[in-house]
């Protein structure tokens, strides 16, 4: 069995002690709150089996350009949209129907064999503009937030973030 800090060991941070402890950096600042407040709570996500049509609806539907695929509620890695879109240029993936509940898949094309490694997990109380400064600078369009024990509770696109900040503004300008 894993230790009270998971499998993959304990909580890991760049910040030097004294800088964790720098009353400055503990003050929370209302424009910039922790990442589980801003989060969308629903996580859309795939299998490693999920055929890559089922995928491109997931995508579409959720207006999102990557999704994250779990296994046993963990995440394993994700597929970006434009694995799909080569699979379907290729003649991978056969565009039919759109009810893919009901319908048998229309490729062999599953998850696993678009799965990139490494989707940018963060910790549901990273402060935002650390989170949106991880997602400039791996250039992802999404993060997957994470309870400390690597549980998935939800996720952060440029939509959760277009919200915030239009929140922001009209709380500004009331």
């Amino acid at each position: 069995a894993a230790g009270a800090d998971g499998a993959r060991g304990g909580s890991v941070t760049s910040a030097s002690i004294s800088a964790s402890l720098d009353p400055d950096s503990l003050a929370l600042e209302p424009g910039d709150p922790e990442v589980g407040s801003v989060m969308r709570n629903e996580v859309v996500f795939c299998l490693p089996s999920t055929p890559a049509d089922a995928i491109a609806k997931l995508l579409a539907d959720n207006i999102l350009s990557e999704i994250v695929v779990l296994v046993d509620r963990r995440p394993v890695g994700f597929v970006a949209k434009e694995d799909v879109i080569d699979h379907l240029i290729a003649g991978d993936i056969a565009v039919s129907g759109s009810d893919f509940a009901v319908r048998p898949p229309s490729t062999n094309v599953q998850a696993r064999n678009m799965l990139r490694q490494s989707p940018l997990l963060v910790d549901e109380h990273q402060r935002l503009s650390e989170v949106v400064a991880l997602m400039a600078h791996h250039e992802r369009r999404l993060a997957i937030v994470t309870h400390e024990d690597d549980t998935v509770v939800g996720m952060l696109t440029p939509r959760e973030l277009a919200d915030f900040a239009l929140a922001r503004r009209a709380a500004v300008h009331a």
